[in-house]
């Protein structure tokens, strides 16, 4: 876990400062760091992202040529068009190679968010920018590749590799095995990419979009559904995203007062700090429980934790961004869809040992209804209306309206 956060540190931190310096997307704020770890523990995650990003650039353009969408629609249209390429391959290698597609499982993850937000912010990019643009994210990428293969070597393996939990140093890390650099240690089981956790995912995109257009509060494309599939997979991640989301909020607002940075650069930034909280968190929490428990309690998803870090990331600068009067109302929706994609979650794949929501019955779902139906009522409370497109067209003067 300790290359994989440093690689994932660094990439955040040359992204932001490429797109300070450069003004460029270089494929999104997340991707290239979070590929780069993707192909280090999976080589075959690369040539499946530059497939899926370019059938979802093609899709999109289709889509912006045939239809009258924008703006945020327009995103969507990308993650759906980006995605499809890996889903549909793993569906048909399900079908004629049931063995080979429980190992291709994780990779199917990589194709649910990062090329279509490559895809999306290729087509954002200016077209005089766009070479260039592709040139620096490929540049970034190689150099995190290889920074992580120089770092996973028989001579760093007793350091860096047992010292957090297994990422890059397992057995199931293609560049561990390429380097002969495996530790032997507890493989985190992976969660599993069935159809019915891709429709979760898929459901919370879905709900995320519907809490947009009628409250007009962001709350993530898929963060709370992966945050409740973490929760089942171990409670100390849901712990882990509390203590992220505040450090990296703090830092947000640190930064953004001290140096006016902004948008995508103040992201990356985000997203950096809580990759590194989670290492440290990761690390610390086996010393803690030790002393508070009696039992010293190890937290051995590492890579998930390092998601985590990424979602608290977003999530911190989503909140910083929202206006205070909003705020309120933002964090009831999110309870109430976090708590609702939960137990929609438990309902149909089993918690692992250390998971919330061990038992699970009738009473549950009463009281996560009770729970989304407050939560609800408050957003509802707070929430401030907004005049629709139509009633800001007919009072513009444009429009031949008095202006008011």
């Amino acid at each position: 876990m300790i290359v994989a956060t440093l690689v994932a540190a660094l990439g955040f931190l040359a992204t932001a400062y490429i797109t300070q310096t450069r003004g460029l997307r270089i494929g999104g704020t997340i991707v290239v760091p979070t590929l780069a770890i993707y192909t280090l523990k999976y080589f075959i995650a690369l040539p499946v992202f530059v497939l899926s990003t370019a059938f979802g650039y093609l899709f999109l353009g289709a889509v912006r040529d045939r239809t009258l969408l924008y703006g945020r629609d327009e995103f969507v249209a990308a993650l759906v068009g980006g995605s499809l390429a890996p889903f549909v391959a793993y569906a048909i290698l399900v079908a004629i190679a049931p063995e080979q597609a429980i190992s291709a499982r994780p990779v199917v993850f990589l194709g649910s968010l990062l090329p279509g937000l490559a895809a999306y912010n290729i087509h954002q990019t200016k077209p005089a920018y766009r070479r260039q643009d592709i040139l620096y994210a490929t540049g970034l990428l190689v150099v995190l590749l290889g920074l992580g293969g120089l770092l996973i070597s028989p001579r760093t393996a007793p350091l860096l590799g047992e010292a957090a939990p297994l990422v890059l140093f397992a057995a199931t890390a293609d560049v561990a095995v390429a380097r002969g650099a495996v530790v032997e240690g507890y493989l985190a089981p992976n969660v599993d990419a069935r159809t019915t956790v891709i429709a979760l995912l898929t459901v919370g995109a879905v709900a995320s979009e519907v809490v947009r257009r009628r409250f007009g509060v962001r709350l993530g494309v898929i963060s709370l559904a992966l945050l409740a599939l973490f929760a089942l997979t171990t409670q100390w991640l849901l712990v882990l995203f509390v203590l992220a989301f505040v450090v990296c909020y703090a830092v947000v607002w640190l930064v953004h007062r001290r140096t006016l940075i902004y948008g995508r650069v103040l992201i990356s930034t985000a997203c950096a700090i809580g990759v590194l909280v989670a290492l440290g968190f990761t690390l610390a929490i086996p010393d803690a429980t030790g002393l508070i428990f009696g039992e010293r309690i190890p937290v051995l998803r590492g890579l998930s934790a390092i998601f985590v870090g990424v979602i608290a990331g977003v999530d911190a600068y989503s909140v910083h961004t929202t206006p205070p009067a909003e705020r309120r109302e933002q964090a009831a929706l999110a309870v109430a869809t976090f708590v609702a994609l939960l137990v929609l979650a438990r309902s149909v794949t089993e918690p692992f040992a250390r998971g919330v929501l061990q038992e699970f019955g009738r009473t549950h779902v009463v009281v996560a209804a009770v729970v989304v139906i407050a939560c609800l009522a408050v957003a509802a409370h707070y929430c401030i209306e907004k005049p629709s497109d139509e009633a800001v067209h007919s009072a513009s003067v444009l429009s031949g309206g008095d202006g008011a």
